[in-house]
């Protein structure tokens, strides 16, 4: 077993190329790859998408967003084509979101935190409380998360812990069935582009040791004291989750909302817990009244 795991390690031992064509913008000491639609003016919506996820998950939705509004969406250290360099922390993730406004040169965004990137921007907020005109927790709580047997990863010894990975991460099918259970069932099976743009970014050099050491950490969040905190600021907030979403449930929104002082949440009915590429036009939807209540507010 050794034996062949130590072979299927080395002859994968390539990375895939990063391709060609994708726009960077330098935040701090490394290069964040972003991308951007629509026309400019109005307040900015960027979009921060979750774990295991990159800039192609907000295509479908940021197609539809861009009619109206300047969208931009970047990948978060560790996933995508940014640079691969760590901490892997909470901090160094809301630290990355100033650099890239900063770098972007976008004032008073809507910040739209799917999943994990909701925790993203819940820091964000508490140490940057002047920037953002609303921010919206997509599929998600915001919450950091320890789950059972996390330190665990690091008793898997190589070659095996590498092959695992790696096999995961290949293997169409593998990727295929967890991308449509996260969807749900709304969710049409990926393409052929679609999957590689899903599947890519693991396969490139750095994305194996982030992974790892996301892997061995708490989930990327803040403490429920934080969320309080955020409410405290009195930054428009909204929270918005899928009707069949497995990991956020209708009470969790509900929850969510009351922390963050929002109104009540937004079901995208039909939808998993990747609303945002399942349902683009009812979630578009939402976050045009959004954007419309908040630059109704600070004009009023």
């Amino acid at each position: 077993m050794t034996g062949i795991a130590q072979i299927y390690v080395l002859s994968t031992d390539r990375p895939a190329k990063v391709p060609s064509g994708l726009t960077f913008v330098r935040t701090g000491t490394y290069e964040t790859r972003y991308q951007a639609w629509g026309p400019t003016g109005g307040d900015p919506i960027v979009l921060l998408h979750g774990a295991f996820e990159s800039v192609a998950y907000w295509q479908p939705l940021a197609r539809v967003l861009a009619r109206r509004h300047h969208v931009e969406a970047y990948d978060l250290m560790g996933y995508g084509y940014t640079e691969h360099v760590g901490p892997y922390t909470t901090e160094a993730l809301a630290t990355q979101l100033f650099w890239f406004l900063q770098a972007r040169h976008l004032e008073h965004p809507i910040l739209v935190g799917h999943s994990l990137g909701a925790g993203v921007v819940a820091r964000f907020v508490l140490d940057h409380p002047d920037v953002a005109a609303g921010i919206v927790f997509l599929d998600g709580d915001g919450l950091q998360l320890s789950f059972p047997g996390q330190q665990l990863i690091h008793l898997v010894i190589n070659p095996y812990r590498t092959a695992i990975f790696r096999f995961a991460v290949r293997s169409q099918a593998l990727v295929r069935r967890a991308f449509a259970v996260a969807c749900g069932p709304n969710c049409a099976p990926l393409t052929s582009q679609q999957l590689q743009a899903v599947q890519r970014p693991f396969e490139v050099a750095g994305a194996e040791q982030a992974l790892m050491a996301y892997a061995a950490r708490p989930i990327v969040g803040v403490q429920v004291s934080d969320l309080r905190r955020v409410r405290a600021e009195g930054i428009p907030s909204l929270v918005v989750f899928g009707s069949n979403d497995f990991q956020f449930s209708p009470g969790d929104a509900a929850l969510t909302a009351r922390r963050l002082g929002a109104p009540a949440p937004v079901m995208v009915k039909g939808a998993g817990h990747l609303s945002m590429w399942s349902s683009p036009s009812q979630v578009a939807s939402t976050l045009d009244r959004f954007v419309g209540r908040v630059s109704s507010g600070r004009l009023g």
